[in-house]
């Protein structure tokens, strides 16, 4: 697997840049909200649906607060990772797989890291198709805390092109955390993406 370079963003395109890749965020979230809206039949409302519809305006709350300036804090990740895969999960028809672990705590900013694994998941649905499966973990060792999202798909060549703002969010993650991506997308079949970004173990409260 091959660690990413991400090019430093000059300030003259910052501004549009930056505003488009919010509209992109934004859509997804509403669009997430939209279907988890619909009460399916013969199901009631106020149960599973209605937590997830709350935690996507928080996650819009959260995005349009960061529209001021980064908030670095202490990050959840596990917790973290856990909803943006709920959210996946009733989004796509991709099975989202995860696997347990403990709270795994990184220092960045929370808004960012959420927009980044929201993006590698919906990459990663996306490739996975209606047939395929989407893998994520999370672990941590002595100095750095990770998230790898794999799926089964076609890889990155064999999908079709999106906006592209979904890797620059992603990369905007890395920049602001002071971490880096690593990307293995073979000639075949299958994509694994791993963001890794500085663990802290200090007895702090998340954010």
């Amino acid at each position: 697997m091959n660690a990413v370079s991400v090019p430093e963003s000059s300030d003259g395109e910052n501004s549009a840049t930056e505003s488009a890749r919010l509209c992109h965020d934004l859509r997804q979230y509403v669009a997430a909200g939209l279907l988890l809206s619909t009460t399916a039949p013969g199901r009631e409302p106020g149960g599973q649906p209605l937590s997830l519809i709350h935690q996507q305006f928080e996650a819009i709350s959260e995005l349009l607060d960061a529209e001021g300036g980064h908030r670095v804090g202490v990050v959840n990740l596990t917790r973290l990772v856990a909803e943006c895969a709920e959210v996946a999960r009733v989004t796509y028809r991709a099975p989202v797989v995860t696997e347990r672990s403990g709270p795994v705590l990184v220092r960045g900013d929370q808004a960012l890291v959420r927009r980044a694994v929201g993006n590698m998941l919906d990459n990663a649905c996306r490739a996975a198709g209606s047939t395929g499966t989407v893998s994520v973990q999370v672990e941590v060792n002595d100095e750095s805390a990770r998230v790898e999202v794999h799926d089964d798909g076609a890889g990155f060549g064999g999908i079709s092109s999106g906006t592209g703002h979904g890797l620059q969010v992603v990369a905007a993650a890395v920049r602001a955390c002071r971490g880096r991506l690593e990307i293995s997308s073979g000639p075949g079949v299958g994509t694994s993406v791993r963001l890794c970004l500085p663990a802290t173990r200090r007895p702090v409260r998340p954010a």
